[in-house]
């Protein structure tokens, strides 16, 4: 596969494909075979179980860590810390979740990362079937740069409103990614 196959068609192009090589950055340097992880975050448990599937098959030293919320994310994230010493390869994030929803999981990684003195967080892969934007005056989105948070890429589920928006689209193009960024990672080992 080649990088054109995933970069975007829109004016920001440049912008997500340097997007892109900085989060594939983050996780060659993430990259350990004694403790490699991946957090799923969704309430759909069929998209959990099936994402995890998919990520063990092609890799079978990940160990993926579960959550239905973002509150358990968080709770999932501090007990990966504690137990690895170390943040997770990456996490797949939905946004409309009960408790807590994506949008305030990435705020407070963002912060988390911030608070460290750091310039990036856990890559995150937004897999949504909304919008992927929130907000009418101030507008959040998980597009290109807007949505403050560094390393993002943002995939679009099946049903999703405006799929041209996104960087990749189904489950197909969550897998694309997903097999890229490990086979980039463990490139690097």
């Amino acid at each position: 596969m080649t990088d054109h196959e995933y970069k975007s068609t829109d004016p920001e192009s440049q912008v997500a494909s340097d997007e892109y090589h900085n989060l594939l950055d983050s996780i060659n340097r993430r990259m350990d075979p004694d403790s490699n992880t991946v957090l799923l975050v969704d309430d759909e448990r069929a998209i959990r179980r099936r994402v995890a599937r998919d990520i063990t098959k092609n890799d079978d030293s990940i160990v993926v860590h579960e959550a239905a919320n973002g509150q358990e994310a968080l709770e999932r994230l501090a007990e990966i810390r504690e137990k690895y010493e170390r943040d997770p390869l990456f996490i797949v994030l939905d946004l409309n979740m009960p408790i807590m929803d994506g949008w305030e999981v990435i705020a407070a990684l963002k912060k988390d990362y911030e608070e460290r003195g750091e310039s990036k967080g856990i890559p995150i892969i937004v897999l949504s079937s909304t919008s992927g934007e929130k907000g009418f005056l101030f507008k959040k989105s998980v597009f290109g740069t807007k949505s403050r948070y560094t390393p993002i890429v943002a995939i679009a589920k099946e049903a999703c409103i405006n799929p041209s928006k996104y960087d990749a689209t189904g489950e197909k193009g969550l897998m694309a990614w997903i097999k890229y960024f490990l086979r980039a990672g463990s490139t690097s080992t």
